[in-house]
């Protein structure tokens, strides 16, 4: 009788496979890996659902509290909601041209333009001649976020 159980039990499962990248070669899937790649599933589903929540919490703590403040919860938690702020470079090439050999010491290249420390240091200095021109390269965009803590 048990072996039954476990042949109905096994025969519920999908049917899985396991694809090797190098050579195409295609290989039928054991029960206890569909097993797990079902349970990991699951998982990740729970957790893209419980992100969205959680990114909905945060909209409506920072909508209600405003950044700078830290909400606490005696011996439970604390929410702290902090403002973020980036500077980006909108105009590269513009950004070069204004630049012209300082560009490559001012700017790190990486798949985006990320001004340097110096650059937005330029960009702010209202003694700086090309702090104008600089500037208008430059967006600075703000974000606000909540960290989460255990509290004592």
């Amino acid at each position: 009788m048990a072996k039954t159980v476990l042949k109905e039990a096994a025969a519920a499962l999908p049917a899985g496979e396991k694809i090797v990248r190098d050579g195409g070669e295609v290989l039928p899937l054991d029960a206890a890996s569909i097993r797990l790649v079902m349970q990991g599933w699951a998982l990740k589903r729970q957790i893209d659902e419980l992100d969205a929540q959680l990114k909905g919490i945060h909209a409506q703590l920072i909508e209600a509290h405003g950044v700078g403040a830290s909400l606490i919860v005696h011996g439970v938690c604390r929410a702290s909601i902090a403002e973020r702020e980036a500077v980006r470079i909108k105009d590269a090439e513009r950004l070069r041209a204004v630049l012209g050999g300082r560009f490559e010491d001012l700017v790190r290249t990486e798949v985006a333009y990320k001004p340097e420390a110096k650059l937005i240091e330029m960009a702010c200095d209202g003694d700086e001649p090309l702090q104008p021109a600089i500037g208008a390269c430059l967006v600075v965009g703000k974000s606000a976020s909540v960290t989460w803590r255990a509290e004592k």
